[in-house]
């Protein structure tokens, strides 16, 4: 539109000099003109030409500041990926580790388990005799389950561990109970009450005989008749018959032959 203006203007300019200008003089400014005209042509294509530089340039700058991103988060995320890697590194080398020490401690332990239940079997053996066949088996079974192949360390340490707790149990009460007896050549039914692992006593259904078992000889032992009453009310309170009160009983001490 500029171009159209200006060559209008030089147009009548051109006619406006041509009335009063010499002839040789016009034809000078006419070629000024035509010269002037030419370079406004020039100039304006020229401008064109930056314009669309200038476009692909910022074309060519944004495409540049995606990538600049995309290379800055792709380092952040490398660097990210290796920071996971590095943890993951530490975590494996310290379950390696806790696997080796685990190793090391089933070796250790399963020996020390079985040491365990030899004890205990030979602790029982050597106990007063209540349960007796009971008690024996449980661990005879315990020592077949330490050897199961397809259980767990942690399992069978559990089994051992609550054998060891019932054992324990029978030290901190009283118990009465009926079961065979043989005594003095006749079987007998009788009640039987155990005080802890401290004392073992048996009484006849009728309350006329009474007994202890000594752990010296290995044997039970008559106990005199002036202890059934003793040894019945014992049992009405290992039965929860009765209220808990102060028993008297007979009490053998260790190395006493009386």
């Amino acid at each position: 539109m500029h171009r159209c203006m200006y060559k209008a203007v030089a147009a009548g300019l051109a006619a406006l000099l041509s009335s009063w200008v010499p002839n040789a003089l016009a034809a000078d400014v006419k070629e000024s003109l035509s010269v002037v005209s030419g370079t406004n042509s020039s100039a304006a294509s020229s401008q064109k030409k930056i314009d669309k530089l200038s476009g692909e340039t910022r074309a060519l700058l944004e495409e540049y500041r995606r990538l600049q991103d995309g290379v800055e988060y792709q380092a952040a995320y490398t660097r990210e990926l290796e920071g996971l890697e590095q943890a993951q590194r530490i975590q494996i080398e310290e379950l390696q580790r806790q696997i080796a020490q685990a190793s090391i401690t089933r070796q250790r332990i399963v020996p020390l388990m079985r040491s365990m239940a030899d004890a205990l079997e030979k602790f029982v053996v050597l106990d007063l005799p209540f349960h007796h066949e009971e008690r024996i088996n449980g661990v005879l079974l315990l020592k077949r389950r330490l050897n199961e192949a397809d259980l767990s360390v942690s399992a069978k340490f559990r089994l051992l561990l609550e054998a060891y707790q019932l054992e324990q149990g029978y030290g901190s009460n009283i118990e009465a109970w009926r079961g065979p007896l043989e005594w003095q050549g006749e079987e007998l039914s009788v009640e039987f009450l155990r005080i802890g692992r401290v004392a073992l006593y048996f009484q006849s259904l009728d309350g006329a005989n009474s007994g202890y078992w000594s752990g010296e000889q290995e044997q039970w032992l008559p106990l005199a008749s002036e202890f059934n009453r003793d040894i019945t009310q014992a049992l009405r309170v290992a039965r929860n018959q009765v209220a808990p009160q102060l028993l008297q009983l007979p009490m053998k001490a260790p190395g006493d032959a009386s």
